[in-house]
Parts: structure tokens; sequence; C-alpha cells
């Protein structure tokens, strides 16, 4: 074995804690401290501007939503000279309510049977105004007279189901309630008009 003679790199210590150097210790890890570093400011300057954004918008988001805003529909209608809303409107005609219709089918009355209507209220003109009520409303056989004795409450007669319909449709155009079936009647559609005024002549 060749002996070589010792210089100064042979003296090494004999305990020496140093290890090798890394990359890392060199300018790579000054370059990675560098870029870890960047990358942490805009994270940080990214969150700020965005809180910024949120306070601003909590603050006068409000505001500026005001003020895009444009009129109300009532102050529009003001504007355009219609200052009246729409319930104003129905409210001003009341006479305009709907009353209950009709149940009665018009196609089983009998507009041409015979009809007669009597005075049984002892007041003049009473069975006349019935007979015009009845004519206005489509009848074209009505004969008015007096009844034998007076009657306290208004009521239709009629003699058979088969004038039923028809002695109905005479009660709701007199506003009479009771409509009964008998025999003992003049005509197959007998009215009698009491006392009770249904047709609104003493008022």
């Amino acid at each position: 074995m060749t002996n070589y003679p010792r210089d100064e790199f042979d003296r090494v210590p004999e305990f020496n804690t140093r290890v090798g150097s890394h990359h890392a210790h060199g300018w790579a890890q000054s370059a990675a401290s560098k870029s870890t570093g960047g990358k942490l400011l805009w994270v940080v300057l990214t969150a700020v501007i965005v809180l910024a954004i949120g306070v601003a918008s909590f603050i006068f988001g409000p505001q500026l939503k005001d003020s895009l805003a444009g009129p109300s529909s009532d102050e529009s209608l003001q504007s355009q000279g219609g200052g009246e809303s729409a319930d104003s409107s129905q409210e001003a005609s009341p006479s305009e309510s709907a009353s209950p219709s009709s149940t009665i089918d018009e196609a089983d009355v009998l507009f041409g049977q015979k009809i007669g209507v009597y005075n049984g209220a002892n007041v003049a003109g009473v069975a006349g105004a019935g007979q015009e009520a009845m004519a206005e409303a489509g009848f074209t056989n009505i004969v008015a007279d007096n009844w034998s004795k007076p009657a306290d409450v208004s009521a239709v007669y009629y003699m058979s189901e088969a004038y039923r319909t028809t002695a109905e449709k005479a009660a709701e155009v007199l506003n009479i309630d009771e409509v009964l079936q008998t025999n003992n009647i003049p005509d197959r559609v007998t009215v009698v008009l009491g006392t009770d005024d249904p047709l609104g002549l003493n008022e």
C-alpha cells in the first residue's frame, strides 16, 4: 500500500457535528422561501379585498338599492293621473254585487200557461202590479182579479207536478216564498198576493 504524506485536509476532527451540505440550504432553499412568501402575500391581499367589498356592500347596499329602484306602483299610478287604486274603484260601485242566480230551468217553464194573479191584500192595484211584473218576466197569459177572502201570506199554488216549475218561476218573479200544490184553485197556477206585500208596494 502506498503511503502518502498527510496534509491539511487529513486533519479532520474526530467528533464533528457538521453534516453534508444540501441543495435546500443553498440557492434552491432561498428560491423556495421567496416563492412561498409571494403566494402567501397574494392570498392575504385577496382576502383583504374580498372583506372590504363585503363591508362596503353591507353598508352601502340598501342605499344603492333604494336609489336604483323605480317608483312604486301606487306612485306611478298617481303620476299618471290614476290616483285611485283598484280597491277604491270597486268600493265606488257596491251596487254591482252579484245576486244569487236562479236555479230554475226556464226551458221547463210554461210561459204561455194561463196564470191567475189575485189580490188578497184588499189594497187597490195589487193584482194589477203582479200582472205587470209577470208580463215583464215573459209570461203571456195572465189574468188579474180579487181573492175571495183576505190573505196574510202570499203564495203560489199549482195543481200538478207538470206546473210546479212554472209556479216556482212565478214565485221567484213576485218574491214569494210559499209554493204549494193543491186542486182547490181556480187556475192551474194561481198567485195570491197577501198583506205581507211581496212586491213592496207599501214602501
